[in-house]
């Protein structure tokens, strides 16, 4: 199977929390040990101060930071649409770990005020098909949007480690089974990442969320071929997050997240401001 049409088959397999969402994350050794950024560091437990000024990518910015097809050397990324999580909003049985099934879908709380959603695949030098997918989700968000998503999924994260049920947007059932809270990379003001057992199938779910300012990165990512030593790829992390930063550099500062100015517009990437 060639890696674009393994790229296009992450949106028909349903991944994701069990939602078939965008998304992104986590980091896992060889083993399924704990390995998040490439074994990089730990996960930072305690965000930077937020109060001051943060830097706001605009829509068209946030279009500049999406990786290009063949950027990441050994992975074939390719564009998605936003809604590439299917209809409908996913519902947890457990109200608490409502943040893990909605936020990488395509109707995340808080919503986003804009979105780019990738797709990638690992390829070998013919681009035949790895069996590692997943995908890669940046979104910007108003006031402390970013901040209070984050804080969301680790604590979701950490209250559901003994599993949950769900259904998807659709009204599918879907089980999972545990939940582990991983090493999350050193990257931007904060990270989580874990890791989701399904209960039905044999290919966990990573993910792991990078925040940088009023930015969230969101990466997810499965194995069909070796679940078992399905990881969270620490080079298309870094690349990511990498041109996040040098965007960021460029973007206008906007006041804190507690003043009124900080609302700005929603909406997927490219269809809002042209700034």
């Amino acid at each position: 199977m060639k890696a674009m049409v393994a790229v296009s088959a992450v949106v028909a397999l349903g991944l994701t929390a069990g939602c078939g969402g965008p998304g992104g994350d986590g980091g896992l050794d060889g083993n399924g040990g704990s390995g998040g950024g490439g074994g990089r560091g730990g996960g930072r437990g305690e965000a930077k101060d937020t109060r001051g000024a943060v830097r706001i990518l605009s829509s068209a910015q946030l279009r500049h930071v999406e990786l290009g097809p063949r950027e990441v050397p050994g992975f074939q990324i390719e564009r998605a649409s936003s809604w590439a999580a299917g209809g409908g909003r996913p519902v947890a049985d457990d109200a608490s770990c409502r943040p893990l099934v909605e936020a990488l879908g395509s109707r995340p709380r808080p919503a986003p005020a804009a979105s780019v959603v990738n797709t990638f695949a690992k390829a070998g030098e013919d681009l035949d098909f790895q069996g590692l997918m997943g995908m890669i989700r940046v979104s910007t968000y108003r006031g402390d949007g970013a901040v209070s998503t984050l804080d969301g999924l680790r604590s979701a994260a950490a209250g559901c480690a003994g599993g949950f049920r769900m259904r998807t947007g659709e009204g599918e059932p879907q089980e999972f089974r545990a939940v582990r809270t991983l090493t999350a990379p050193r990257l931007g003001d904060e990270a989580v990442a874990y890791r989701l057992e399904n209960a039905a199938e044999r290919a966990p779910s990573l993910i792991t969320v990078v925040r940088s300012g009023a930015t969230l990165a969101m990466f997810f990512a499965t194995s069909l071929s070796d679940p078992e030593d399905v990881e969270i790829p620490p080079e298309l992390v870094d690349a990511q997050i990498a041109k996040l930063s040098r965007a960021e550099q460029k973007a206008p500062t906007v006041p804190p997240p507690s003043s009124p100015m900080a609302v700005g517009e929603g909406g997927e990437a490219g269809e809002g401001d042209g700034g």
